[in-house]
C-alpha cells in the first residue's frame, strides 16, 4: 500500500527521492584505479536527477580538496540507451581546487554535494541533471571510474538515488570526440553530435590532458569567425564570476569554496544550437602539443510523470539551458 501510495503521489506531480541501488564495495581504492559497472532495475517516472553517493570512514581525507576529484568517469544507460557520459583527463588526489567531474556538473545545472565537517568522514554526492521519463520495468546500467585515492576506506557505502518529479528539461551528454594538437597550430576538431529529434546543443566541454591553462585560442563556427581566449570562454560560460564553488577541507571545514577556473578545462556555451550536419566545427591552437576531448551536452524539452499524459506546469526548468545561459548572462 506504501508503494501504491508513492506512485499516487508522483504521478500527481509531486516530487519523491528513490535510493535505487547500494553496495559496499563500489568504492575509490588506494592501490590502484578501479572501475565498476552496477545494474539494477529502475522505476518508472520523470527523472529529474539522478544521484550517485559515497559514504564512508577514513583514516585521513582520500583528496586535498573535493572528494569529486577522484572521479573520472561516469556513463549511464536507461535501458539500453546511453544518456550521459563524461570522461576526465588530469585527475589527482592532490588537487586543491574544484574537479573536473564538478565544474562539469555545475556547467550543465548540476551539483555536488559534500560534507565538510570532518577529516575521517566522507559523505558526497553528485547529482546530475537527467529529465527522462523512464516507463515500467525500466533497467539501469552505471559504468563508474576512479583515480587512486589518497587514502583507504575503512569501510563506505556506493548508492544510486532518483529524484522524480514532474516535468523539466531532458539533459543528454554524449560521447566525447578526440583529437591530437601540433604545437602553435590551428587544427580543426569536428566534435560529433548525438542525432536525437528535437534536441539543441546547449554546449560543450573541452579538456585538456593536463591541468594547466595550454589552450591559447579557439574559433567556435557557430558564434563566429573571430579567435576566443580561454578567459573570453570563461566570461561567456560565467565561470569566471566565481561560477565553481567545491569543498576544501585543508581551507575550511565549514564553508565552500569558490573558483573562477579550472585550468586545462573550458565549457563553450552554444545556446541551444540547431544542429543540421550532426557536428560543430571548432578551431584550436594550443601552446604545446597535447591530447584534447570534447564532449557535447544536449537539451530537448520533455513531458510527463510515469506513463500519464503530462502537463507542463514547471516555470522554471532545472535542465542545462537554464543553467547555462541565466549564469552567464543574468548576473
Amino acid at each position: 500500500m506504501l508503494g501504491s501510495a508513492n506512485q499516487s503521489r508522483q504521478a500527481n506531480g509531486g516530487v519523491r527521492y528513490t535510493m535505487i541501488y547500494q553496495d559496499a564495495t563500489s568504492l575509490p581504492s588506494e592501490t590502484a584505479t578501479a572501475t565498476y559497472n552496477l545494474s539494477n532495475p529502475l522505476p518508472a517516472g520523470l527523472i529529474e536527477e539522478f544521484g550517485l553517493r559515497i559514504t564512508g570512514v577514513v583514516g585521513a581525507y582520500p583528496t586535498t580538496a573535493s572528494l569529486a576529484e577522484l572521479v573520472n568517469g561516469v556513463r549511464i544507460t536507461f535501458n539500453g540507451d546511453q544518456w550521459f557520459n563524461i570522461q576526465t583527463q588530469a585527475n589527482v588526489n592532490t588537487s586543491n581546487t574544484i574537479s573536473r567531474v564538478g565544474a562539469f556538473l555545475q556547467d550543465i545545472g548540476g551539483r555536488v554535494v559534500e560534507d565538510t565537517s570532518s577529516t575521517t568522514s566522507v559523505d558526497m554526492t553528485l547529482w546530475i541533471p537527467c529529465g527522462i521519463n523512464v516507463p515500467t520495468n525500466s533497467r539501469f546500467e552505471l559504468q563508474l571510474d576512479y583515480v587512486v585515492s589518497g587514502q583507504a576506506f575503512t569501510s563506505g557505502n556506493f548508492e544510486v538515488w532518483c529524484k522524480y518529479g514532474k516535468a523539466t528539461n531532458i539533459t543528454v551528454v554524449g560521447n566525447m570526440t578526440s583529437q591530437n594538437l601540433a604545437q602553435d597550430t590551428q587544427t580543426l576538431m569536428t566534435v560529433k553530435i548525438p542525432t536525437i529529434k528535437g534536441a539543441t546543443v546547449a554546449g560543450i566541454a573541452l579538456q585538456g590532458q593536463t591541468a594547466v591553462d595550454n589552450l591559447n585560442s579557439v574559433i567556435v563556427k557557430p558564434l563566429g569567425d573571430f579567435q576566443y581566449s580561454p578567459t573570453y570562454l570563461r566570461g561567456i560560460s560565467g565561470a569566471s564570476q566565481n561560477g565553481y564553488e567545491f569543498a576544501d577541507l585543508g581551507d575550511s571545514q565549514n564553508e565552500l569554496q569558490f573558483a573562477d577556473k579550472l585550468a586545462g578545462y573550458y565549457f563553450i556555451p552554444l545556446y541551444n544550437l540547431e544542429i543540421i550536419d550532426g557536428s560543430v566545427s571548432l578551431l584550436l591552437n594550443a601552446g604545446v602539443a597535447e591530447f584534447y576531448t570534447a564532449t557535447p551536452v544536449l537539451n530537448l524539452p520533455t513531458s510527463g510523470a510515469g506513463e500519464r499524459q503530462p502537463r507542463q506546469t514547471s516555470g522554471k526548468a532545472t535542465g542545462s539551458k537554464g543553467a547555462i545561459l541565466s549564469r552567464a548572462e543574468d548576473v
